[in-house]
Formats: structure tokens, C-alpha cells, sequence
């Protein structure tokens, strides 16, 4: 059957922009038609009504966020005072996640267009009312391209575990506010205050390329790899690197770019820097972790280059080769750094293969205060064949912080006590030495010419005996150290003679007047 129309229900109507809202009769409705709005009278008090007016009735054209009122901490909850309301919208907007611009976290939707359009209207924004931190919820975000990461980006991750960017061979590349690249960076027009924190990178061959940036920071960041100990690694001339930069301008160089706890494991190279100009560039590695790497950090530098590094309360485990290894550059600080396992290949630190850290020129680069496992099990020995292969080569200065120890046996004869490498040519050696009932203690100092000809030893020392023919003071004056340059590698090198890389340090202890003991040692080292 038919709907048959008979009549039409109409309501008071105008446009509240005119003649704004009358007030209305009880339960009398009325239409704003300019802003599609509906109220209705709400009676007399008489009637029942808590007061005289007019109530706007809910309608698909309203803003829920508006009408809501607004938002203060803690509620009505009695023991919140102090804070203010707030409209709710303003409260909300204060956190931007990277969902609200529809990327899928599930480890296979691309999420390149989500990244590029919270960029644009977050940081590429003239208006900085929008410049807000890009929260990374938990999930693996997917990169099926390279990703540009503008200046002024602050970027975080809910944790550093579980927000995880997959960029497998593509890279995620830094560009200007205004959106140039690097061949458009200049000194006033280059990627600046960039921080991002709590994410891990999984990578295969992609990189973050961080060049020409400045100011800028990774904390709390994880770049993963695939590589495993041992396994073929490409040529460093051609390897990519978790991270990497080129410094080629003195003025889009990369300075003042800060390392705070991030974790690099599993990566033929963490860090690489590959500069072609003179300038120095400061860079900060803190508290941060390099877990099974081929090689740990690579400085492709420039002849008398300072590179003014600070790499500081670092700690360097499972490392094939080198942990730090540079071509050129001055001015590199390690400080307070632990290596564990490093430079021995597949092997353990009985069997050094490399030296941990290795620096293309010795100007200005300090090792000071680090911890190495090296020493205690490769370099205290009963055989003067033994190689040495150092825990630093080619540094101004080496401190490490380890104790060394032996037991000392009775000898009429030398007998090695330990091995240090020739190509540092000053070596102190800081012992305590207990004999029977008596201790000494003393310094080292030996010196070893340029030539790998010549070892001296000199052994300021000071004993517990109180004269020299009291008990202990012919044991204590009767016990020698020595020193002998050796060709321990067994090749020979013309431009070195026959190629001494050794220096074995031996002690002599008398049988007819001698006792057995222990001696403990802090050794520093330089060239």
C-alpha cells in the first residue's frame, strides 16, 4: 500500500547568523539553517526545568571534540587542584602518531607515503604550532623505498625493541626543512636537529646516511644487520655501513652529531665516514654497544685531517677485525671503553689476529682508561716466541685500566714474563712484585727506536726491606727485568730489517737468593 503524504511537520527555521536563536517555547524545536544546527525550548522552571533556554541538540554536522567541553588533568578527582581545563582538541593534538596518517605496522604495507606526509605537515610546516614529535607505536613499519627525513624532525618510538623501521636494501636518507638533498646542502641549507630515538633499524644492505647533518642526534636507537662472525664480507672500499656519511664541504660537513645508548649488532660496519677535505668534524659515540661486527667503526680519512671523535663509555664485543679502524684523521678520544673478544677473527682473545684499534696517523688519537681482555690471555707467556699483536697501534697515547697478573717462579736465567708490540715505541709498565714476605714496586719505562733496532729499560723502583742487607733487600735488588726485540711473525720486511714487531720483557729471579711470588701490572703505551 501507498504512503500517501497528507500533511507536512515543519519547525521554527532561520538563520542564526541574522537573528542569532530566539528562545524557544517548551519542547519547541528550531532550525539554524545557515549552520545546520537544531535546539529545543527547554520550559519554564516551572515545568520542571533546571533553567530558562534553549538546548542544541547532537546532529552529524556537529564536532563532538567541541562540544565536549574540555579537558583537565585528574578530573574530579579531589586530590588534582592546580590544573586548568583545556579544550579537548588542543589536548589531543599535543601527541601525533604516525597511525593518524594510515600507516599499517604489520610488516608488509608500505609506509613511505605515511612517513612523507606526517613529515610534510609536521616538520616541513610553517607553522609551528604543528611542529610536534612523530610517535612510532610498536610494530615493523615497511620501506619499499628510500625515506627523507626532513630538519627540525623529532622522531619517537615507543620502544626501541619493538618500533622497528624494515628498510632491508633501501636507505633512509636526511634532507633540508624546505626538502633539497644533498647535492642542493649548502652551510645554511642542510639537515639540522634531527632527533630520533627508540627504534631499530633492520637492514640488509640500506644505510641511514647522515651526511651533511648537524646538531643532531640517535638515542636509545638499535641498528640490526644479518651478519654473522666469520662470514665473507664485501671490500671495505665498497661496504655500506648501518650508518654512513661523506664529508666533502667544509660547510655541509657533519658536526656535532651525537650517539647517546644506541646498539649496533649483527653488521659487517656500524659506522663509516668517508672524508676527502682537511677539516675536523665532531662527533660523540656514548654508552653505546657494537655487537658482532666485522669491523666496528671505519674512518676513511684525509692526511693530517683532525676528526676530532669522541667515543666514550662504548663497549665493543665479538668483533672480527678492528673496532675502530681509520686511514687518516687526528683527534680521535676513546675513553672508558671495553673490548672484549675483538680482533681475534673466530678465536678467542689468546689468539689476537689484528689489533683492536688501529690508527692511519698517531697525532692526537688517545685511548685512555679502556678495558681489554687481549693481555691477561695472549701476552702473559713462558715463551719468547710468542707474537704480539696490539691492542692499539699507532696512537699518541694508550692507557689501560686492566691489572695484569702473573705468578713469578725462581730463575737463573731470564725468563719471559710477557710480550708487547714494537711498533709502540714507549711502553710503561706500573708493577707490584711480591716475593716471599716482601713487596716492590716500580716503573717500567722502555723505549724501542724507529728503526725496531734498538729496545732500552729503565726500572725506577722502591721495596718494603728497610736496608738493602736486611732480609729482604737482596731479594728485592737481586730481581732484573730485561727487554729483547724479537721476529716473532716470522716474514721478513725490507723497509724494516729484519721486521722486529716484538718486544718480550723478561725478569730474572736467582734461585740462590730469590723467592717465588706473584706480579700485578697496569701497562700504558704510544708512539
Amino acid at each position: 500500500m501507498a504512503v500517501v503524504q497528507i500533511s507536512k511537520i515543519q519547525v521554527r527555521r532561520g538563520q542564526k547568523s541574522q537573528s542569532g536563536i530566539p528562545q524557544l517555547s517548551s519542547a519547541e524545536f528550531a532550525w539554524s539553517i545557515d549552520t545546520q544546527e537544531l535546539f529545543i525550548g527547554n520550559g519554564s522552571v516551572s515545568e520542571g526545568a533546571p533553567y530558562v533556554g534553549n538546548t542544541k541538540v547532537l546532529t552529524e554536522h556537529d564536532n563532538i571534540l567541541e562540544l565536549s567541553g574540555s579537558y583537565i588533568f585528574g578530573g574530579t578527582d579531589v586530590s588534582i587542584i592546580n590544573s586548568v581545563e583545556r579544550p579537548l582538541q588542543e589536548k589531543l593534538d599535543e601527541y601525533v602518531s604516525i597511525l593518524d596518517y594510515g600507516a599499517v605496522p604489520d610488516g608488509s604495507t608500505d609506509c613511505v607515503a605515511a612517513f612523507e606526509d606526517a613529515f610534510e605537515d609536521l616538520f616541513r610546516n610553517a607553522n609551528d604550532k604543528f611542529k610536534k614529535r612523530l610517535m612510532i607505536p610498536n610494530g615493523i613499519y615497511l620501506f619499499s623505498s628510500d625515506l627523507r627525513i626532513p630538519s627540525t624532525a623529532i622522531i619517537e618510538g615507543e620502544n626501541a625493541q619493538r618500533s622497528i623501521f624494515s628498510i632491508g636494501s633501501n636507505n633512509i636518507l636526511f634532507i633540508t626543512e624546505s626538502g633539497d638533498g644533498v647535492v642542493d646542502f649548502t652551510s645554511t641549507n642542510r639537515p639540522e636537529k634531527i632527533d630520533i630515538s627508540n627504534i631499530t633499524i633492520e637492514r640488509t644492505t640500506g644505510q641511514v646516511v647522515i651526511t651533511g647533518a648537524k646538531d643532531s642526534r640517535f638515542r636509545n636507537m638499535r641498528f640490526l644487520g644479518n651478519y654473522e662472525l666469520g662470514q665473507s664480507a664485501t671490500s671495505i672500499a665498497t661496504r655500506t655501513a648501518s650508518v654512513s656519511w661523506e664529508n666533502t664541504l667544509a660547510g655541509t660537513k657533519v658536526d656535532n652529531f651525537v650517539f647517546d645508548n644506541c646498539l649496533f649488532e649483527y653488521t659487517q660496519l656500524a659506522l663509516r665516514c668517508d672524508q676527502t677535505l682537511n677539516t675536523d668534524s665532531r662527533v660523540v659515540l656514548r654508552n653505546c654497544r657494537f655487537f658482532v661486527c666485522d669491523i666496528g667503526i671505519y674512518i676513511n680519512g684525509f692526511q693530517s685531517q683532525g676528526t676530532n671523535w669522541e667515543i666514550d663509555r662504548c663497549e665493543f664485543q665479538e668483533i672480527y677485525n678492528q673496532a675502530v679502524l681509520t686511514t687518516e684523521g687526528r683527534g680521535t678520544i676513546v675513553e672508558s671503553s671495553t673490548f672484549i673478544n675483538c680482533g681475534n677473527h673466530v678465536g678467542t682473545a689468546a689468539t689476537p689476529v689484528t689489533a683492536v684499534l688501529e690508527f692511519g696517523d698517531s697525532l692526537g688519537n688517545v685511548v685512555r682508561d679502556c678495558r681489554f681482555n687481549r693481555h691477561q690471555n695472549a701476552f702473559i707467556t713462558a715463551f719468547n716466541s710468542t707474537l704480539a699483536v696490539p691492542e692499539v697501534l699507532n696512537a699518541s697515547y694508550v692507557s689501560i685500566t686492566d691489572r695484569n697478573y702473573a705468578d713469578i717462579f725462581l730463575s737463573d736465567s731470564l725468563r719471559p714474563l710477557t710480550v708487547f708490540s714494537a711498533y709502540n715505541k714507549f711502553i710503561y709498565v706500573e708493577y707490584m712484585l711480591a716475593l716471599g714476605d716482601f713487596n716492590r714496586t716500580g716503573r717500567l719505562s722502555i723505549a724501542v727506536d724507529r728503526d725496531l733496532a734498538v729496545a732500552t729499560i729503565s726500572d725506577d723502583f722502591e721495596y718494603s726491606s728497610e736496608t738493602p742487607t736486611s732480609p729482604g733487600g737482596p731479594l728485592m735488588t737481586n730481581f732484573q727485568f730485561d727487554v729483547e726485540l724479537r721476529n716473532n711473525a716470522n716474514y721478513g720486511d725490507s723497509a724494516l730489517g729484519d721486521n722486529r714487531e716484538t718486544l718480550v720483557l723478561y725478569y730474572q729471579n736467582p734461585l740462590s737468593n730469590g723467592a717465588t711470588g706473584t706480579i700485578s701490572y697496569f701497562v700504558s703505551y704510544g708512539v
